[in-house]
């Protein structure tokens, strides 16, 4: 009897040997020198360190108007959430730029890429224009809407009107970065975004606490500052399209406005550009969530927000490398390779996400010491956050191959999905958990751990099908 209970221990152990060998293995096999995991890094690198400019943005806000108190965070979490739905609904609208000009770059259609980037200006400034306008008139009733304490009404209101105003610059920037990411020259989105951020900074230290002869604006002051750093970005982009050759484009087309690639533009810029905004509307609703449980809750939803921002970037950054390969691959004619670097990009942002959550796990109440000295904040935010970092390499793959389908021109199916899960998922599980249950902060994030698995397991088997490999874009 004992000897047949050594025998099968020595076999489990056996198995269980294997098994860490042949992970080993893949380990080793996805991150040795390639050509493939060249490309992926020459893309995504660039991208990782612009994006985290941006988040630095937002971080930054959070953190230089947290100096002013409860209500103020409260305030920029609330209109930077309203805000940052419409800059969405923008940034998945360059998402059909990124994918057109990368399948045309495969292609090697010169002209067509040139005529995407003159059609898309023209509808940056009238829809753009439009936005920052309209939304500047709105921004005072959204407020008044979603907000029930007056103090945090009042400054919240006041941020989202100057905010809105700055809206043409960024999508003027997002729809340019998308089409020089299409290209594959990432490092544009890197230069912007780097003077994005330092221009921030710099309006930041001199509008919300009152330098170099200024007036103290606080919350103001912070949005007045976002949105003029959003303009200054945009001079990144000359220096690359006089040092990239990119008038080869431009040089013999007609500039005159496109019908044909406007339509060209819609069909494949809308449903990402809805899905994205569908989605950042769950996360308003959420945060109408955090409004009921309190004030507290609110601040704790507006210091994660920031926080995570740091995760979602790697993610964001490899999706963006998996479109742009997929496109030109699959433009060229190569279905293998577009497969295969979209999953290995997903693997690379699983490494770092997953990297991350072990850092929110370990460190949490240390990285939300930045923002607060309120033990009852950081209290309060630490146990979601800690079931958040336990989700990223999940995040992961939700986040990559979400971008891949829609490179491979599943726009719409992406888009089913999303608005299913969080208005189906997302949203009821929330409010049951931290509203129903009375779990608060914990209860309303962990809401999102259902979201992010169902997801990914959509996603990751709907492309492992592989019937998007025809897909006309």
């Amino acid at each position: 009897m004992k000897m047949n209970s050594f025998s099968a221990s020595y076999k489990n152990l056996g198995r269980t040997v294997r098994t860490l060998h042949h992970l080993a293995h893949t380990f080793y096999r996805n991150i040795r020198p390639s050509l493939l995991n060249s490309m992926i890094l020459k893309l995504a690198v660039p991208v990782v360190f612009g994006m985290l400019s941006q988040t630095v943005v937002w971080v930054t806000d959070t953190m230089m108007v947290g100096r002013l108190g409860k209500h103020s965070i409260a305030s920029i979490g609330i209109g930077g959430i309203a805000h940052f739905t419409v800059l969405a609904f923008l940034m998945g609208f360059s998402m059909g730029i990124q994918v057109i000009v990368a399948r045309r770059f495969g292609e090697k259609n010169d002209s067509e890429i040139g005529k995407i980037g003159v059609t898309a200006l023209y509808l940056v400034i009238v829809f753009g224009s439009i936005l920052s306008i309209g939304g500047a008139t709105i921004s005072e009733w959204l407020m008044n809407l979603l907000n029930k304490d007056e103090i945090v009404r009042r400054l919240s209101s006041e941020y989202l009107y100057f905010r809105f105003l700055g809206t043409i610059f960024f999508f003027l920037l997002f729809t340019t970065r998308a089409f020089t990411d299409g290209l594959g020259i990432t490092t544009a989105g890197l230069a912007s975004m780097i003077i994005t951020c330092f221009t921030n900074i710099f309006l930041n230290w001199m509008l919300i606490y009152g330098n170099l002869g200024f007036e103290p604006m606080g919350v103001k002051g912070a949005a007045i500052a976002s949105s003029l750093a959003g303009g200054a970005g945009l001079f990144a982009f000359p220096f690359y399209f006089y040092s990239k050759d990119l008038g080869k484009y431009f040089s013999h087309i007609s500039w005159v406005f496109s019908w044909d690639h406007f339509r060209e533009i819609l069909k494949a810029s809308t449903a990402p550009a809805l899905a994205e905004l569908l989605n950042n509307i769950s996360f308003m609703i959420f945060t109408e969530f955090a409004t009921i449980v309190g004030t507290t809750a609110l601040a704790v939803t507006n210091m994660l927000f920031s926080t995570l921002s740091l995760s979602f970037l790697p993610g964001y950054a490899f999706g963006i490398a998996a479109t742009t390969i997929l496109g030109q691959a699959l433009g060229a004619g190569k279905p293998k390779l577009a497969y295969h670097g979209a999953f290995r990009s997903a693997f690379f942002a699983a490494c770092v996400m997953g990297s991350m959550g072990l850092v929110f796990i370990f460190w949490g109440k240390d990285m939300l010491s930045f923002y607060t000295k309120d033990q009852e904040l950081i209290e309060e935010a630490y146990s979601p956050l800690l079931i958040l970092g336990m989700i990223q390499v999940v995040d992961a793959y939700h986040m990559v191959i979400a971008c891949a389908l829609r490179g491979a021109g599943l726009q719409d199916f992406v888009f089913r999905a999303y608005t299913a899960a969080s208005y189906l998922v997302f949203l009821p599980s929330a409010y049951f958990m931290g509203i129903y249950l009375g779990m608060g902060s914990t209860g309303l994030w962990s809401g999102i751990v259902a979201w992010v698995l169902v997801l990914a397991s959509v996603f990751v088997v709907r492309f492992r099908r592989k019937d998007w490999v025809q897909n006309p874009v």
